[in-house]
């Protein structure tokens, strides 16, 4: 593996390494603010910010076992880069669903009268982001053998 493909890989990780703090403090946001009537807007912070974090996770722990050559993980290794890819997608999908799942339960859980739109909106907000990431996330290593 070339030098600046290193360097390109340790930056990934770093990126969703902060990526999964800054939706952890998403999460922790919301079960704070959990309380009688405040559900619609407490669930879906929790649900974005749980499934945001643990997807960034999963996807900076694969992109880091191919920076480091683990066993099997190889960045010339097709089959582990193969297997890199199958993570990363999984988490992506997985981030995906949550975001429907949040949006949905911003939908149901959301208070009657006047806030209504404003917690669907806040819902909407948070799935799209969360979309967006899962559509935007992700890393791997450039090989011959992915070119051809």
């Amino acid at each position: 593996m070339t030098d600046p493909e290193r360097r390109r890989l340790r930056r990934s990780v770093v990126q969703h390494g902060i990526a999964a703090v800054v939706f952890t403090m998403l999460a922790l946001s919301g079960a704070t603010t959990a309380g009688p009537g405040l559900y619609g807007m407490a669930v879906p912070f929790m649900v974005t910010g749980v499934a945001g974090a643990g997807g960034a996770a999963v996807i900076a722990v694969s992109v880091w076992r191919l920076q480091r050559g683990e066993a099997g993980t190889g960045p010339q290794d097709a089959s582990g880069v193969r297997g890199a890819v199958a993570t990363q997608r999984t988490a992506r999908l997985a981030m995906v669903a949550a975001a429907v799942v949040a949006l949905i339960a911003g939908v149901m859980l959301a208070p009657q009268g006047m806030d209504r739109g404003f917690a669907i909106s806040v819902a909407a907000g948070l799935a799209v982001a969360l979309a967006l990431f899962a559509l935007f996330a992700g890393d791997r290593p450039r090989t011959a053998e992915q070119r051809g």
